[in-house]
């Protein structure tokens, strides 16, 4: 019965045999489900990052006063920049995006699959394969379309369509109405003017901030209703400004650092 035994022994494997191949299956199950969950994680976290469209990069591009600067997007679309502004570039995985954090920008998209969106100041414009003009400052965010269309909204709005030869002023609040644009006084910039048809002179010396450190004011309500029209040289804006009291009934008060204010004389 010895040699028996023996041979019974080579072929069933022992307890401890069994226990250690137990516990390897054991670990190689828990290893296979450690892998699993880890891959549906990553699955998930995947497709939420995809959804959520974070910008995982930025670069920051800013104007001196007094210049232009051009700009070409990886995407080919070309964006110019007016003096003072501040656009800030940023990578995203299924969009593509810019903010104009202040200052005036000319827009031009090219089209494809990925959406093209400016931010500014709450404001968003969705682009629709076009070529459109952007300014921000403390008057909100002006939105005026030279070709195309894109939509505008902010978070209370829903998307608002504005077309060639339209224009519109949004800030985070609202949506103002859509009116009809100038597109040469919308361009005139990039050729170093600013062409005023009638525009008020709060709107004017918002405009002309943009080209000078200094703050210009107006002082009241009644001077800033006054209306002015022609066109100027944006590269010497200190000029336009002297000259304003010989073309509209209005005072000019210089502040020691540079400030300027206008005031109604009647």
């Amino acid at each position: 019965m010895q040699p028996f035994a023996e041979a019974l022994r080579e072929r069933v494997p022992s307890k401890s045999a069994l226990l250690a191949e137990g516990k390897a299956l054991t670990k190689h199950r828990r290893n296979k489900q450690k892998a699993a969950c880890a891959g549906l994680l990553a699955v998930l976290l995947a497709g939420g990052l995809w959804q959520l469209d974070p910008a995982w990069r930025s670069e920051d591009v800013q104007v001196a006063i007094g210049q232009r600067q051009q700009i070409r997007l990886e995407d080919g679309s070309l964006v110019v920049l007016n003096s003072g502004s501040h656009l800030r570039i940023e990578k995203r995985l299924r969009s593509r995006q810019v903010e104009l954090v202040g200052g005036e920008a000319m827009f031009t998209v090219v089209h494809v699959d990925t959406p093209f969106i400016v931010r500014s100041q709450g404001v968003q414009v969705r682009d629709i394969g076009t070529v459109f003009n952007l300014r921000s400052d403390s008057r909100g965010v002006d939105v005026g379309v030279i070709e195309g269309s894109v939509e505008v909204s902010n978070e209370h709005t829903a998307p608002r369509l504005l077309q060639v030869g339209e224009q519109l002023r949004a800030t985070a609040e609202r949506v103002g109405g859509i009116e009809p644009a100038n597109t040469d006084s919308l361009t005139a910039w990039q050729h170093g003017k600013l062409r005023f048809d009638g525009a008020l002179l709060s709107d004017v010396i918002g405009d002309l901030q943009h080209y000078r450190q200094a703050s210009i004011r107006v002082a009241d309500g009644r001077t800033g209703a006054l209306r002015l029209s022609g066109e100027f040289d944006s590269e010497d804006v200190e000029a336009l400004i002297n000259m304003l009291p010989r073309i509209l009934p209005v005072s000019l008060q210089r502040g020691s650092d540079g400030s300027v204010l206008l005031n109604k004389t009647r």
